[in-house]
């Protein structure tokens, strides 16, 4: 695989010309945050482990210069005395690693290592990046391309103005919207991605770019994948600054300076130490983000010259200018058939993934069209549509329920004309599904 070496340490000329923090006290003190808190770890005892293990900072005897890792189970190979261990982990929204020296088992799954003599960055991007707790539950959705290739969804892990971390929750193939199992080969570094989604920013605008797979690995949690954004804009780049300032205010990159435990006052003991300045020697690069600027004006929309100068220009205008609203729970599915719409030519594009913002958008735009998923959260289309109904919207506004199952009562509202028009998914576009939406919007 080409993400085998992931976790591969770098090697001993190139880490000596890396920024490193060497003083044992921090190191130290380090150490006692990692396991005060319970952050986990990962070690990597050999080449031949598939994954890192996963563990936790045990007990530190500073006499002895060792330290215990609980791990949450055995290395592929018992490690032997004097073998070197790699050690990464995560500290005040930044990524180090270190080198350790394997001295022998002390209690269950606990492996004592000698005490590292140095630490080292580890991050892969050129900005510092803000950690995300499972609880905030940020969603992110990658698409391959528009028809062809891989869609990806998943939760974010972490996120810098270069890039972003997530752990996959759901693969599918594009084309034929068939679920595929997640591994770490499903796609390769260096992967050009057609779009980059991140949906739920909390009080924020949502983001839109392009990007590139830069890393998929296998983990104990799932499968992890890094991508680096692309084409991000002024606008783009001022809302994540917004998020990220918000999240980690005057965010910096160093080595924090920590306190060792016996410092510590009791009340001080039971919560994280707050991320302090960098260590003197070491020069903070500034990662602050930049000022939110207004949205740049667009660029000239090629496809309306086309529109203009084509033979049918008149019926591509209309189009352009065709109001549909697409109420779909999953977002990944959404964002593939918004994205095949688009394509198509329809450009005033909406979406809701609950009755409630399907009620919204239907209160402040005037519709021409709404295509609804078969199933809706706990929501039947039938029962979805008629709600819609009863709260203003117009009997002459064609209705697309996409169906994955049969359904009779949908075939039967179909012939009492409560819907205009059922499709199967996944969505035959071309076939039947365009002349037909063509013909109810009066195209």
């Amino acid at each position: 695989m080409a993400i085998r070496d992931y976790f591969k340490k770098a090697p001993e000329a190139e880490l000596d010309r890396q920024k490193c923090m060497r003083d044992p006290e921090q190191i130290l003190a380090w150490l006692e945050e990692l396991g005060r808190i319970g952050t986990v770890v990962d070690l990597e005892f050999a080449g031949s482990d598939l994954i890192p293990v996963p563990g936790k900072v045990g007990k530190l005897d500073e006499a002895e210069g060792t330290c215990g890792f609980q791990c949450r189970w055995k290395p592929a190979k018992e490690p032997v005395r004097g073998q070197r261990i790699h050690l990464v982990f995560g500290m005040d929204h930044q990524r180090f690693q270190a080198d350790l020296v394997y001295q022998g088992r002390g209690n269950y799954l606990e492996y004592r290592c000698s005490l590292p003599t140095g630490i080292y960055h580890a991050e892969r991007r050129d900005s510092v990046r803000v950690k995300l707790r499972a609880r905030d539950d940020f969603n992110i959705i990658v698409l391959q391309s528009l028809f062809e290739g891989l869609g990806l969804s998943g939760r974010l892990l972490d996120i810098s103005f270069g890039g972003c971390c997530f752990l996959i929750g759901r693969a599918i193939q594009i084309k034929d919207e068939r679920r595929l199992p997640i591994t770490e080969g499903l796609l390769p570094a260096g992967t050009p991605l057609a779009l980059v989604r991140l949906p739920n920013l909390p009080h924020l605008p949502m983001v839109e770019c392009g990007g590139v797979l830069c890393a998929m690995r296998q983990t104990a949690d799932g499968v992890i994948v890094g991508l680096r954004f692309e084409g991000l804009g002024a606008f783009e780049t001022g809302i994540l600054g917004k998020f990220l300032n918000e999240r980690v205010p005057g965010l910096t990159a160093g080595f924090p300076h920590k306190r060792r435990i016996r410092e510590l006052t009791e009340a001080e003991r039971k919560v994280p130490q707050p991320a302090e300045a960098p260590v003197p020697e070491e020069p903070s690069a500034p990662a602050g983000a930049p000022a939110p600027e207004e949205p740049a004006s667009e660029a000239p929309d090629t496809g309306l010259q086309d529109a203009i100068t084509d033979k049918d220009r008149l019926n591509k205008l209309r189009k352009r200018g065709k109001k549909i609203l697409v109420v779909m729970g999953d977002e990944l599915d959404r964002i593939l058939v918004m994205a095949m719409l688009h394509q198509d030519g329809y450009r005033c594009l909406f979406e809701a993934r609950s009755l409630v913002q399907a009620l919204d958008q239907q209160r402040r735009i005037p519709l021409d069209m709404v295509m609804v998923d078969q199933k809706v959260g706990h929501m039947r289309a039938l029962e979805l549509v008629g709600l819609l109904r009863g709260k203003g919207l117009a009997a002459t506004v064609p209705v697309v329920v996409m169906m994955r199952e049969v359904d009779h009562a949908l075939t039967l509202a179909m012939k009492a004309g409560k819907v205009n028009l059922l499709v199967d998914r996944p969505l035959d576009f071309e076939g039947a599904m365009k002349p037909a939406m063509e013909r109810m919007l009066g195209l």
